[in-house]
């Protein structure tokens, strides 16, 4: 291997431990009931978003629609969401958080300020004034190519 991809492989292991770090302490430190974080993710993103369709949400989250499909039945059925009719078109559905659907957002906000406090604790702020701006241009660099 040449030593720019040998890096690379380096820089995507890290991130993997990195993540994997922020997995494991986001699931231990947050209780969501039954819902997956995928689920909560999506519950936040409509709250985001009132009224959109789901074709949106499998955009957003780079899902294929089939699993979009699933976890909103799965959200109605557990009355986190509701899905209406749209006023124009008879096929489209509009999705809506209902109040439980709004208190489980307030609820998994409140968990998640409180993990990010404990989690920049650990980390000096210099570096992240350091590493923002050098994801972004990363990310800058891989999505034009």
């Amino acid at each position: 291997m040449t030593d720019k991809v040998e890096k690379y492989q380096e820089m995507m292991d890290l991130f993997r431990l990195y993540f994997n770090f922020s997995k494991r302490f986001y699931g231990e430190e947050v209780k969501f009931s039954q819902l997956t974080p995928q689920q909560g993710r999506t519950l936040m993103y409509i709250q985001a978003h009132p009224g959109m369709i789901q074709r949106e949400l499998a955009d957003n989250f780079h899902l294929r629609n089939a699993s979009v499909t699933n976890m909103l039945k799965n959200l109605e059925r557990d009355g986190y969401i509701q899905r209406k009719q749209d006023e124009k078109s008879a096929r489209i559905k509009r999705i809506y958080l209902t109040q439980l659907g709004e208190k489980q957002v307030i609820e998994m906000k409140k968990s998640f300020n409180l993990i990010l406090k404990k989690l920049s604790s650990r980390v000096d702020e210099k570096l992240l004034d350091q590493l923002i701006p050098l994801l972004k241009e990363l990310n800058r660099q891989v999505q034009n190519n």
